[in-house]
């Protein structure tokens, strides 16, 4: 089963991802509002760094050299991904027209090379993977399964098509594609069905793009069900309004219009739930859907039943969902944990978003502080979770970029001028300590894996370092 986390169509991107990415694709994107005010750092717990001012210079740390760098002689590293042990998945992509300018390579960690590249027409295109969520990391990448990966690259800025491929994991040789004139991601696998999903294009090809131009009607998204072996289109359904899509064992759950549809496996309804707050987000645990609903101190995140039926409901001032193995994270004006049977385990009623779990599940970390310039971790197991410590260094923007089993890899902005690199990369260890850093000019993706952090560099370089 591969990832169930949710395909996002919600607006722009993150202000630090967008700023990075120039003109590379598109982006789906979730609530990625940075909160900036003069106050200083308002968590509680053990602090490293930070003193509020975002012209302040890095940590005088020793230099995060890598264990060793690939380049690929060209195209940006956007995407690194990668499940259990194996190869690494990089997603590679430059502007280009209809000749081919993305890739997808796949990356023997172990001996430091190429296993396969293969190339895809058109560029790659951001939220496109099941695990894509609304954050400056990880906003590019592949959907991975036990013999295959699926990529989605097309011509989104010129609004005119998208296409979805599915590439053998061991060698790299296209299956099948799947091309529309709407702007494709993949939601999920499961059980040989490949849930897919695609919204027109606003505005529609041949319009000029306006600042702060929006549709006077919903855009309309179609839920494909496709044979995961061949590609073939089993099922589609359309929505307007669509918030999100996740994909459970035996279920597709669909966010539209405020309401919440649970589809089966052969594209039918299953129940409808709607009717009180508008609903936003749908995150799946073992087929069963958590469903958020209101804005801001109004939300409302609840437990529905495999019958439609809601189970539990708790408020809190949240507007993200990460899910773990069997525990469900939200985080926003508050980070809580919450249990199958509604349970908050813990809460912390301090600003955390961009929710990240370590290869373990058993912490979380969060961007946090009032002016959103530090990274929070949370023991996320068991019934004694809660704030572990606090790293907050001299930067007014810092989040927690990648976590291995015992560390953390935090990124911040800290360029000064033209000539400073614009962020800086810190190696923080499990007590919340900087150790290392390192500067560079853009980061598009890292990934924690073992006992290495793998660093996109917006380059053309993927960089292994050691915390």
């Amino acid at each position: 089963m591969v990832s169930r986390r949710r395909f996002l169509r919600l607006g722009t991107g993150a202000v630090t991802a967008t700023a990075a990415a120039g003109c590379i694709g598109s982006s789906h994107g979730g609530d990625d509002t940075v909160p900036v005010t003069d106050a200083s750092d308002s968590t509680d717990g053990t602090t490293t760094g930070g003193n509020g001012d975002e012209s302040a210079s890095p940590l005088e740390l020793p230099e995060w050299d890598p264990d060793w760098t690939l380049s690929f002689d060209g195209p940006n590293v956007l995407g690194v991904d990668a499940d259990g042990a194996g190869p690494l998945f990089v997603t590679l992509s430059d502007d280009g027209g209809d000749a081919p300018s993305s890739a997808v390579v796949a990356v023997d960690p172990a001996e430091r090379s190429v296993r396969w590249r293969t190339e895809i027409r058109g560029e790659a295109v951001a939220g496109s993977h099941a695990a894509a969520r609304g954050v400056a990391r990880g906003r590019w990448g592949a959907t991975l399964s036990d013999d295959a990966l699926y990529a989605v690259a097309g011509r989104t800025d010129e609004r005119e098509w998208t296409a979805l491929h599915a590439l053998d994991r061991s060698t790299g040789e296209r299956r099948w594609s799947l091309e529309r004139g709407r702007e494709l991601g993949v939601a999920g696998r499961s059980e040989g069905l490949v849930v897919a999903a695609g919204t027109e294009f606003f505005p529609p090809p041949g319009v000029t793009p306006t600042s702060h131009q929006t549709p006077e009607d919903p855009l309309t998204t179609v839920v494909y069900g496709l044979g995961a072996d061949d590609g073939s289109v089993r099922w589609t359904r359309e929505f307007e309004a669509v918030s999100d899509v996740a994909v459970g064992d035996r279920s597709t759950f669909v966010v539209a219009s405020g309401r919440l549809v649970a589809l089966g496996r052969d594209g039918e309804t299953r129940f409808t739930l709607g009717g009180g707050a508008p609903a936003a987000r749908v995150e799946t645990i073992d087929d069963r859907p958590y469903l958020l609903a209101g804005e801001d101190g109004g939300a409302t995140l609840s437990g529905v039943a495999p019958n439609g039926d809601v189970d539990w409901r708790v408020d809190a001032p949240v507007g993200e969902l990460l899910a773990g193995e069997r525990r469900l994270y939200a985080g926003g004006d508050a980070v809580l944990a919450v249990d199958p049977d509604g349970t908050v385990r813990w809460r912390d009623d301090d600003y955390g978003k961009w929710l990240l779990l370590d290869p373990d599940g058993d912490t979380l970390y969060a961007r946090s502080g009032v002016a959103a310039d530090a990274a929070t971790a949370y023991g996320a197991g068991g019934s004694n979770g809660g704030k572990r410590w606090t790293f907050d260094p001299p930067s007014r923007n810092a989040w927690p970029e990648a976590a291995t089993e015992d560390s953390l890899a935090a990124t911040a902005i800290t360029g000064d001028d033209a000539d400073d690199p614009f962020y800086t990369v810190y190696s923080v260890t499990g007590d919340g300590e900087a150790t290392k850093s390192l500067g560079v000019d853009t980061v598009f993706d890292a990934l924690g894996r073992e006992e290495r952090v793998y660093l996109g560099d917006g380059e053309s370089n993927l960089l292994a370092l050691t915390p």
